[in-house]
């Protein structure tokens, strides 16, 4: 048998997607002030609980996309 060509192999890495905008105005006036995936349950962020199961699944880079309330949404994150 001829020896097999060598093949480089390349670490992907898993990656998530999370849509944290929502465009309905179902939780005005609430909304309003705070994005909606900061709302607290159980007094922990809604996008905690995201990123935990995320981080347990194996993902290694998430990529947050939220158009309302950015800024808070970015404080958050760091």
């Amino acid at each position: 048998m001829p020896p097999k060509e060598k093949v480089e192999s390349t670490e992907q890495v898993l990656q998530a997607v999370i849509l944290a905008d929502s465009f309905d105005e179902r939780f005005q006036p609430i909304t309003l002030e705070t994005a909606r995936c900061l709302l607290p349950l159980c007094n922990v962020p809604l996008i905690s609980y995201t990123f935990e199961f995320l981080a347990v699944a194996g993902v290694q880079e998430i990529f947050v996309f939220c158009c309302s309330h950015s800024d808070k949404v970015k404080a958050f994150v760091k």
